[in-house]
């Protein structure tokens, strides 16, 4: 398992669902650092690993950190914030394309 591990919690076919999974496929081409491992998990499909971890509300954004894990609810949008919360470093301008 990477070290560096986000994992991202939907429910289904949702149009929320959907947004969250295009936004961390936006999030993971700025990000600087190289290592991560994405992960998505279907709640409807293993309802066990929601429970295990907590997940009360989709889509949730997990960041497994073994120091400071950090969770992020909803269809993550605002990329910048979501990344500035999170302490992840981006490549470039977010808004000038070279990320």
């Amino acid at each position: 398992m990477a070290e560096l591990v986000l994992r991202l919690y939907i429910a289904g076919n949702s149009a929320s669902s959907h947004r969250a999974e295009q936004n961390i496929r936006r999030m993971m081409a700025v990000i600087k650092s190289e290592g991560w491992d994405v992960e998505v998990v279907d709640v409807l499909n293993k309802p066990e690993l929601a429970e295990k971890a907590g997940i009360i509300a989709t889509p949730t954004l997990s960041y497994e950190h073994s120091v400071r894990p950090r969770r992020i609810v909803g269809d993550l949008s605002d990329i910048g914030r979501v990344l500035e919360f999170l302490g992840i470093e981006i490549r470039g301008d977010l808004h000038d394309g070279t990320g």
